[in-house]
């Protein structure tokens, strides 16, 4: 039944977060074909700041509602509407203030006005209803999808219009805000509870002592995750900007989609299964192989097929070095991985856990500032920012080994071979030119995902049975569609 309900849980999440990534990369993909690199990099520092400003702000509201006790909920969701809606004022009140200065610092002065549209982003999204998101408690994630993906499709749609009639950069910031309204209207719609605001003194504390190590961890993860575009913006200009997103568009994209993937759907089954240690053990293992799959298939052959996708897919005039690819499809993997330990710290409770391990990940940004003051290019920077991540992922593996002894050996094993297939990696692209060798390379790329597929199956037979299963009910359903 459980086994049945996770299936089913998985699909509706996946197939969600599929098409929400999907329409994503489709937005960037021809917003840079349409605008071409000088204008893309504009619209980048624009989601820049909407997403810089969402995470220097997070308490971590929504992964608060998921583990709280039910006994709780009563109190706890007005609590969490009223923050939440205190916050989005917060943050666009702070935008609205730095936007001239924001515009200033990225070399277009005069564009103060455009980052100030930002501001209405953030106050929309704090009237957003919570309810869609506790329905995840019980693994029922469709009230969520239909949310997200509700909004982002015209959203989407606006921005590509625009950006093809107008070819100018205020097509993301008119695209941002529609998605923004239809989603907070969805969430209202979809809801099954009335939307309050109201204050509980205890549940206000419960939630700041959850979440100050999320705040915290937030202003970390903005410096790692979005201060290599920051400092190549304001150091290397738009051009370089545009080259360096449009990969990370590829290879941050999909570490985003799976790590998102990971949490919203492992953190609920561990959290069931936390009173119960040979249970939680066993869901640690499954958990931690599932990560190493997705990885292995996806990223690690991106990262020696990358440089010649990323050429097709957004023109000649954002091809890059391979080993960027490389640097940002290892960096991207690490992330995945990392997600792991952090839903394993999280399901305890442990939320200083992921503060430390990000604070090393902002090892990298430093430096990756001095390697572009001291005149390296972006592929340094890339690889800076890849050791910095990497060496984070190995810290979040040994806190996960000993908040949680039951995953120890799982932690060592999968950290041991993400490493050595990185170094691999890393050896096998400086090799040979991917662009002079293509069926070469489309055969290195898939020999690169089999070892840690093959491990992370020989490690759990948890894993091994839910495939089994899942391919089973794929098979059957399509056998019963062509019978139909």
């Amino acid at each position: 039944m459980a086994q049945d309900r996770f299936l089913k849980a998985g699909s509706t999440l996946g197939l969600g977060y599929i098409a929400e990534h999907a329409l994503v990369f489709v937005r960037i993909l021809l917003v840079a074909r349409f605008l071409g690199p000088e204008f893309f990099g504009i619209s980048v520092t624009f989601l820049l700041v909407v997403s810089t400003f969402a995470l220097i702000s997070d308490l971590g509201i929504e992964k608060y509602l998921i583990q709280a006790r039910e006994r709780e909920l009563a109190d706890t969701m007005p609590t969490l509407a009223t923050v939440l809606a205190a916050r989005g004022i917060l943050m666009g009140a702070a935008i609205l203030l730095l936007a001239h200065w924001i515009a200033a610092k990225f070399g277009n002065p005069e564009l103060g006005w455009f980052y100030a549209c930002a501001a209405i982003i953030p106050v929309i999204e704090g009237f957003r209803h919570l309810d869609p998101l506790a329905r995840q408690r019980s693994m029922h994630f469709g009230a969520y999808v239909k949310v997200q993906l509700g909004g982002l499709v015209p959203g989407v749609l606006l921005t590509i219009v625009l950006a093809y009639a107008t070819q100018n950069y205020v097509a993301i910031a008119a695209g941002c805000v529609l998605t923004s309204i239809v989603s907070v209207v969805l969430s209202h719609v979809l809801a099954k509870t009335p939307y309050r605001l109201g204050f509980d003194g205890g549940a206000m504390r419960a939630v700041l002592v959850y979440g100050w190590p999320l705040l915290l961890n937030g202003i970390v993860i903005f410096l790692a995750t979005q201060g290599d575009r920051i400092i190549i913006g304001t150091m290397s200009g738009m051009r370089e900007l545009a080259g360096y997103a449009a990969v990370a568009a590829l290879t941050g994209g999909i570490s985003v989609f799976f790590a998102r993937l990971c949490g919203n759907l492992f953190l609920p089954l561990l959290s069931e299964a936390r009173d119960d240690a040979e249970l939680y053990a066993e869901r640690c293992k499954t958990t931690g192989a599932a990560c190493l799959v997705l990885l292995s298939s996806v990223l690690f052959p991106l990262a020696t097929l990358g440089a010649p996708l990323v050429a097709v897919l957004f023109g000649a005039d954002y091809a890059v070095p391979p080993l960027l690819v490389t640097f940002l499809a290892i960096l991207a993997g690490a992330t995945v991985l990392r997600s792991w330990c952090v839903v394993i710290s999280l399901s305890r409770g442990g939320t200083s856990d992921i503060l430390a391990a990000n604070i090393l990940r902002v090892s990298g940004l430093v430096a990756a500032f001095f390697a572009l003051s001291w005149g390296y290019g972006i592929v340094c920077v890339a690889a800076c920012m890849c050791a910095g991540d990497v060496a984070a992922t190995m810290l979040a593996l040994f806190q996960v080994s000993r908040r949680a002894p039951a995953a120890a050996r799982s932690s060592l094993t999968f950290g041991l071979i993400f490493v050595i297939l990185s170094a691999a990696l890393i050896v096998l692209n400086a090799s040979f030119d991917p662009f002079a060798h293509l069926g070469l390379t489309v055969a290195a790329a898939a020999v690169t995902s089999l070892p840690g597929i093959f491990v992370a199956l020989l490690i759990s037979q948890d894993l091994r049975v839910r495939c089994r299963s899942l391919i089973a009910n794929i098979v059957s359903k399509v056998y019963g569609t062509l019978d139909g």
